[in-house]
């Protein structure tokens, strides 16, 4: 028994003649039916001749069930071998913004390099100015960032992810982290960091911390942050070194909050608000079969991360 038998059984159902069977299957009569004998003499009589018509028997209705599962199987398997050589031999520049790179770049780099070695993969971060350039010059093709602030130019692709969750954290032992209804106006007293927003977020905090000051603050042109940086293992790290705020992804916050050594702050109001990520490309190219393996891992990765929990204030 063979593949080969197989489809020929198949088709013969199929069709519902052996003439038709091995007209479609370009085959001559006598050949089709020394295939059909030969696949019989393996597992028993499978077609009934009696009618006119051939009609799978009760175990040709077995086997014609298995073969289609296992011919189905077999063309997928080819497909995803020779999605295997091109992505092998091929090259993927891709991007991603300083929030998706903090839990995202490590698993989906890892997991491009384990399962294709020889593929050419050349990562950068940055924010998304940047990297919508870098897009559009075709220095990248394709990135993983802030997509709220891209989604009115027609010349881009956008696949939205879910929306990222962000927070403010302190460490454990900050002097905020055990009050209740903190106001963004209390953050002035503490180094504020994170990394270089969007305008539209950077226009919101200014006006948040404005309207929590009454309107009477001096100079709120800074908006909420007083360190930026777009790398968020370091915020990360001069969060839990000291007195400093940090505005990160909540999943990336996990580990330390759950061992006791960060925790979100609890703000009042709440600005329930959240980031628009997406993964873009330019509109009208189609993607190359690295471009999609590196799609799917990133899908794979975000499959890992739950939501955030209710404490975490989101940013959008």
């Amino acid at each position: 028994m063979g593949l080969r038998q197989l489809h020929h059984f198949v088709t013969l159902v199929e069709q519902g003649s052996f003439a038709r069977a091995a007209a479609a299957l370009h085959l001559s009569q006598p050949a089709l039916t020394r295939s059909i004998q030969a696949l019989e003499a393996d597992l028993g009589t499978l077609v009934d001749r009696s009618y006119g018509k051939v009609r799978p028997t009760a175990a040709g209705a077995l086997v014609l069930e298995r073969a289609r599962r296992m011919l189905r199987e077999s063309r997928e398997l080819r497909r995803d071998l020779q999605l295997l050589d091109e992505v092998e031999i091929g090259e993927i520049r891709a991007g991603f913004g300083p929030f998706a790179a903090s839990f995202l770049l490590d698993p989906v780099l890892e997991a491009l390099v384990r399962r294709y070695p020889r593929l050419r993969i050349d990562v950068e971060s940055a924010d998304t100015t940047t990297m919508l350039r870098a897009l559009e010059a075709e220095r990248l093709d394709v990135f993983v960032g802030e997509s709220r602030s891209l989604a009115q130019l027609g010349h881009l692709q956008i696949e939205r992810l879910p929306a990222l969750e962000t927070g403010l954290f302190v460490r454990a032992a900050h002097p905020l982290a055990q009050q209740r209804d903190i106001s963004l106006a209390a953050l002035r007293d503490y180094p504020v960091a994170g990394p270089r927003l969007p305008a539209h977020i950077h226009q919101f905090f200014r006006e948040a911390m404005l309207a929590a000051s009454n309107g009477t603050a001096g100079d709120d042109s800074a908006g909420l942050l007083t360190v930026t940086c777009n790398d968020m293992h370091a915020l990360r790290a001069l969060m839990l070194a000291g007195d400093a705020v940090a505005l990160v992804p909540v999943a990336m916050m996990a580990d330390a909050c759950a061992q006791g050594a960060a925790v979100p702050l609890r703000m009042r109001p709440r600005h329930d608000l959240r980031a628009q990520y997406g993964i873009v490309s330019l509109s009208g190219h189609t993607p190359s079969p690295a471009t999609r393996a590196f799609v799917a891992q990133v899908h794979a990765a975000l499959a890992d991360y739950p939501a955030a929990g209710a404490s975490a204030i989101p940013v959008r």
